[in-house]
């Protein structure tokens, strides 16, 4: 008996010791990564950034917003500074941030928050919004409300696309927009209604600047609103027309450091500082950055669950990105081949690119780090390259997601699958090492004119990394 507690007891020792094992790999190979990018995102508030001038008495600012109060982190202080300048400026909401469960759930005081709760959430934060950019100069007719759902916007621009399937908010229970004080109150919650508000608010308005969020946010709603105003502009023909301003709200651990540093300028993240965007700083005096503290704090709703985050826009500066262009270059035909050799992709340009080691569990998946997006085109078929950090895991499975664009209208989302040894239909591809070859047909009597591509690696039903998003509009000059 007493030789089997000892071995019982051993065994305990050694599960413990096994447990430990894992505890300190997972650190390393988790935490650690975490760490270093802190680090890293430190050094960068010594970057010096170009500065983006104030808008002007003749300008016409309109800023998109996912949530009710991403205008107001990101660009409080702009947008006061335009108003006061004399410049029309116009803030337009797409969703109520109606899906903030946990902030319902501390609003109410209950566990199980109702759909008709999470309707008073909306009605809230819409008041905050109001009560913010009123704080800011900017009245309440200057302000419009879309009626999205919180948390759908993507889903409904890669899967819920028109009338025919529409998307059911899991908080509200609506599929239409059930907000009266909306735009168009009643709209179908689908992708294609996204951008014909925004078309008809755009097109009336004019703006000379629009500001929207970056397509490396984090956020779903974020990068999903980016994508829909580049939907948005390419149909409206005003794609060169309109000086585009990118902001950034969520990305990992950033703005750092968390919390109240009034006199810390915000700098981009440094796995973004050298991937494309022209980052420009705006500076805050005293005045406008007690300003933006001002209507930063009318968020009350949100400052009580995540006071530390909000707080930290409340800096010195204000950060803006200008954006690359894109370009789908025309190839001749046969140029390139899908046999996992990429010497007939030579000096074709980067239409993607994406940090790597920026994602914590792509630490664990290194073969689902995506770095670059590649892509081409001849007259039949789309030529697109994934390339990862590391030689690609068999386990991980990529995304590759497609608007085509046809007759100046963006397409229903296509989205293509890809597993080494699995057959994809309606694509070709080869995996070799760490680059991933596609060759998708192109539709014989569509004459496609661009695409709006990002990408995507996956484990099972989790996500490891994705890319941002592009326009690229075909080049017709033969490659």
């Amino acid at each position: 008996m007493r030789k089997f507690r000892a071995k019982l007891k051993l065994s305990r020792r050694r599960k413990l010791l096994i447990l430990a094992l894992l505890l300190l790999w997972g650190v390393w190979r988790y935490g650690y990564p975490l760490w270093v990018e802190r680090q890293d995102n430190l050094k960068e508030l010594k970057y010096s950034l170009k500065i983006l001038p104030a808008a002007v008495s003749n300008d016409r600012v309109l800023v998109l917003s996912p949530h009710c109060d991403d205008e107001t982190l990101a660009c409080g202080g702009y947008i006061s500074k335009a108003v006061q300048h004399g410049a029309e400026v116009r803030v337009v909401l797409v969703t109520n941030g109606d899906g903030f469960r946990y902030a319902a759930q501390r609003m109410f005081k209950e566990i199980r928050v109702k759909p008709q709760d999470f309707k008073a959430l909306a009605a809230k934060r819409q008041a905050e919004s109001i009560a913010a950019l009123s704080s800011l100069g900017l009245p309440a007719r200057n302000i419009t409300f879309l009626g999205y759902p919180d948390g759908g916007t993507a889903d409904m621009w890669l899967r819920f696309w028109d009338k025919q399937q529409l998307f059911t908010s899991p908080y509200t229970r609506a599929n239409h927009n059930p907000y009266p004080n909306s735009m168009q109150p009643g709209s179908p919650y689908c992708g294609r209604s996204i951008i014909d508000n925004l078309k008809k608010i755009i097109a009336s308005y004019k703006p000379t600047m629009l500001f929207c969020p970056h397509p490396n946010d984090n956020h779903s709603d974020h990068w999903a609103l980016y994508c829909f105003t580049l939907a948005a502009l390419y149909e409206l023909n005003m794609l060169d027309d309109i000086k585009l301003k990118l902001y950034l709200v969520h990305r990992g651990d950033w703005p750092v450091p968390q919390g109240l540093h009034a006199q810390v300028p915000l700098c981009p993240p440094a796995r973004l500082t050298h991937l494309g965007t022209r980052w420009r700083t705006f500076p805050l005096d005293a005045k406008l950055e007690k300003e933006k503290e001002n209507a930063v704090m009318q968020y009350r709703s949100q400052i009580a669950v995540y006071r530390r985050f909000m707080t930290s826009f409340i800096r010195c500066s204000e950060l803006f990105g200008l954006p690359a262009p894109g370009r789908l270059v025309t190839i001749s035909e046969n140029k390139i081949r899908i046999d996992g050799k990429i010497e007939d992709w030579n000096k074709m340009p980067v239409a993607i690119l994406d940090p790597a080691q920026d994602q914590g569990k792509v630490e664990v998946f290194r073969g689902g780090d995506l770095t670059k997006v590649h892509a081409a085109r001849d007259d039949r078929h789309l030529y697109v390259r994934l390339d990862f950090w590391q030689r690609m895991s068999k386990s991980v499975e990529s995304r590759l997601y497609l608007h085509l664009i046809t007759g100046g209208k963006v397409g229903p989302p296509r989205i293509y699958s890809f597993r080494p040894g699995r057959i994809t239909l309606g694509a070709k591809y080869k995996a070799a090492g760490q680059y991933l070859e596609i060759a998708i047909p192109l539709p014989e009597q569509l004459k496609v004119e661009g695409i709006i591509v990002g990408a995507e690696s996956r484990w099972r039903n989790y996500s490891l990394d994705k890319t941002g998003w592009a326009l690229l509009r075909i080049e017709d000059k033969v490659n």
